[in-house]
């Protein structure tokens, strides 16, 4: 009697213990039955709960195949979306940078020839600026009573510009494409703005002296101003401080405090060839302006300048990225 009362018991362990033993399950037909995989599972259960008893036959025929299919169609998603990402927080490579840069060399020749034409006073180059508000401290000069305020204004937002792109641009990572793609697409915004209010006759292409001030034209020169402010805080996250963008000045001096001014082959000194490209470029953007306004009017100098910069935005979205010698591939990063 004891020992056929411990026969339902050694059947149990029997039947478990190769499960235990990392055995393989027993052959059976591809539908297979849960009574099958649970070996403790009896035909007369004495469960009370109805909801925790599942059938006697669930079939997994096509169960397998199906999620395979999902879980393959997921895995060859996945990657491309990370492959994405990836690709714009990347940081690019600095090699030829400079010429983006320079490029908006001539974009501040050719808004501070047209701002300064049109409405008396730069929106990119501060120093003049700074000298408008110094004569403005003694009335002068008296033709402009209150141009002092217009260059005031500009100054102080340009200050805020430069804390704007500054700080957003560290916040996302100084070098990466997405940041530059953002910093050249809000430089580009501003740029279509300014020209879109003169394009409508919003704002006065000329200068009307009867005025003391019109703040719709400060209102443009401030798009202006603090969009440059981008360019040259690109430039000195860049590393190339010889290229400020937006003043020639200490450029002129740099050019000449160079020993090897003179060294050839001309590859041998980048940073005086980027000085030299700076300087024209910012008097040909200048001459443009000086064209442009006597043939097609302050609008169309406007436009070719949003233009430039617009190019120079798509230009970061295929930029060679840090450490590839190559052109970019979205497969293989």
């Amino acid at each position: 009697m004891l020992i056929s009362a411990f026969c339902p018991t050694l059947d149990l362990f029997a039947t478990t213990m190769p499960m235990f033993q990392g055995s393989p399950l027993p052959n059976k037909t591809p539908a297979m039955e849960l009574t099958d995989l649970v070996p403790w599972r009896s035909s007369s259960s004495n469960f009370d709960d109805i909801e925790r008893q599942t059938p006697d036959t669930i079939s997994f025929t096509k169960s397998p195949k199906v999620s395979s299919i999902k879980c393959n169609a997921f895995d060859r998603d996945l990657p491309s979306r990370y492959a994405l990402g990836d690709y714009f927080l990347s940081e690019i490579d600095t090699s030829w940078s400079d010429l983006p840069l320079i490029c908006c060399g001539y974009v501040s020749g050719l808004i501070d020839a047209l701002s300064y034409n049109a409405w008396g006073n730069f929106s990119n180059m501060h120093t003049g600026n700074t000298i408008f508000i110094a004569l403005g401290v003694s009335g002068k000069p008296d033709s402009q009573p209150m141009l002092w305020l217009k260059a005031l204004v500009a100054v102080a937002v340009f200050l805020v510009g430069n804390v704007f792109f500054v700080y957003g641009s560290r916040y996302l990572g100084t070098l990466r494409r997405f940041t530059l793609i953002v910093s050249f697409a809000i430089q580009t915004a501003l740029l279509l703005g300014a020209a879109l209010l003169v394009e409508k006759r919003v704002v006065s292409p000329t200068l009307d002296r009867q005025i003391p001030i019109d703040w719709l034209q400060v209102l443009t020169i401030s798009l202006i101003a603090f969009q440059a402010a981008g360019q040259i805080v690109t430039s000195r996250f860049l590393a190339f401080s010889e290229i400020p963008t937006v003043v020639l000045t200490v450029m002129v001096c740099d050019l000449f405090v160079d020993t090897e001014l003179y060294r050839r082959p001309w590859s041998s000194n980048p940073k005086r060839n980027r000085r030299l490209g700076a300087l024209l470029s910012h008097f040909l953007g200048a001459m443009t302006a000086g064209g442009m306004t006597k043939e097609t009017g302050l609008a169309s100098g406007l436009w070719l300048a949003t233009a430039l910069k617009a190019c120079i935005t798509l230009g970061w979205f295929v930029w060679r990225r840090k450490g590839q010698d190559g052109s970019h591939v979205l497969s293989s990063t």
